[in-house]
């Protein structure tokens, strides 16, 4: 059969993409690497921030377009979503996969071609895989912001954080004593081009490497200058109430269109205050315990972790009972293997450090990444693997270091298994 590409390429990629056919390419590729997909690497530019620089990308790839153009601070695992950037790239923040004759295949093709493969029965109830994981990694803190409706979650990976050196704190929430007015107001000079400094009104947790922290929807938050695995739900939803943000020139007016995202057209300047301000869930928001409830101090696997293999839950949690997506954190010693299991569910698996074998592909964590370049350290497993698999093999082939990457899953993937948050068990 002859193949049909698409007439373009991702970004700096020369590799050619699947215009059709998906469903049965994805199953002949997940079954050439022994169940487990390889993924074409995915970074995402935005316009309003600046690098941190632990994507491990030359320098100057960090400002593809020259400095006065887009900058990358975001790295996509496992996307069936497109970013929402206004680029105007190809694909991006979309997941590839690799065929083993030197295509690639679009995720969402993918998912959607063959949803009893990739997804399973959630499929019905997702309308795709309800989730993805990324990598966020700005140089100063972000304005405080929220999602209106997309939650997100947060692990604070010391791997992907080595240049990490001072103190940094996260914003989150408002104090007790910010009022809908004062809420109003911030918003209303916001509009009107000043400074309103809400994030001076935020509660603020210092990072503590190896910790998760879950965000829920229309709360107010500001992740710290760190790199930050950011398991989530599948859109690219977010809203900026902070007006001015720090850069190396000292403070910046964002522009109003970060705060007027996704707002309903035909509102006048006090109507849209309006509707931002019912956006924004006050009451959570004030809550004196937002940070003790919402901290998640890893929890070791004990089923799983023994000899040279270590797995810690760093996302987990049911908000309003609904399992939205997790994360664990694994660390396998160096020359040592185990088998990874899992629920029958997709799993997005993102390395970190080290090299070793997965399946039947290599395993490389890399620095000095150019873009465009095919790397060997972002994969998946399908449903239809996890169900039937029996597990997938991970060698660590290393005889100095440890090989260590994170897993991630969607909704309903663990069920009673999942470990309760503390704002599941917090007191009344």
């Amino acid at each position: 059969m002859t193949l049909r590409f698409l007439d373009v390429h991702l970004y700096r990629s020369t590799l050619n993409i699947l215009a059709e056919g998906a469903a049965a390419a994805v199953q002949a590729a997940a079954e050439a690497g022994g169940g487990v997909l390889r993924c074409f690497p995915s970074f995402v530019g935005r316009k309003f921030c600046l690098p941190g620089k632990n994507l491990e990308l030359v320098d100057e790839d960090y400002f593809p377009e020259g400095p006065g153009g887009w900058a990358i601070d975001e790295r996509w695992n496992g996307s069936a979503i497109l970013a929402d950037t206004g680029n105007g790239i190809h694909g991006e923040g979309l997941c590839h996969f690799h065929h083993p004759d030197g295509f690639l295949i679009p995720m969402d093709a993918a998912v959607h071609g063959a949803p009893s493969f990739m997804v399973g029965p959630m499929y019905r109830t997702l309308g795709g895989t309800g989730f993805y994981n990324k990598e966020f990694d700005n140089l100063y803190p972000l304005g405080h912001h929220s999602h209106p409706w997309k939650p997100e979650a947060y692990n604070f990976n010391a791997w992907r954080n080595k240049r990490y050196r001072n103190d940094c704190h996260t914003s989150i929430g408002l104090l007790s004593t910010f009022t809908e007015e004062m809420l109003l107001q911030a918003i209303r000079d916001f509009i009107a081009g000043k400074d309103n400094h809400i994030r001076a009104h935020a509660r603020h947790f210092l990072v503590e490497m190896g910790t998760g922290f879950f965000t829920r929807v229309r709360t107010l938050h500001g992740p710290a200058a760190v790199n930050t695995e950011e398991p989530q739900r599948d859109r690219d939803d977010f809203r900026f109430y902070q007006s001015h943000v720090l850069c190396p020139d000292g403070e910046v007016f964002l522009g109003q269109e970060l705060l007027y995202r996704h707002l309903p057209e035909g509102l006048d300047d006090e109507a849209r205050a309006q509707r931002l301000a019912s956006d924004i869930d006050l009451r959570r928001n004030q809550d004196p315990f937002i940070v003790e409830k919402h901290l998640l101090r890893p929890i070791v696997d004990k089923s799983v972790s023994e000899g040279g293999f270590r797995d810690e839950w760093r996302v987990y949690g049911k908000p309003e009972g609904d399992e939205l997506f997790s994360l664990k954190q694994f660390e396998l010693a160096p020359r040592e293997e185990t088998i990874l299991t899992g629920p029958a569910a997709l799993c997005i698996i993102h390395f970190c450090h080290g090299q070793g074998t997965i399946g039947k592909h290599k395993v490389e964590v890399k620095s000095g990444i150019r873009l465009g370049e095919p790397l060997d350290d972002e994969f998946v497993i399908p449903y239809d693997a996890a169900m039937n698999g029996g597990g997938v093999r991970l060698v660590n082939t290393s005889d100095t270091e440890p090989l260590v990457g994170t897993r991630c899953w969607g909704p309903e993937a663990w069920g009673h298994l999942l470990p309760k948050a503390p704002f599941e068990t917090w007191p009344n």
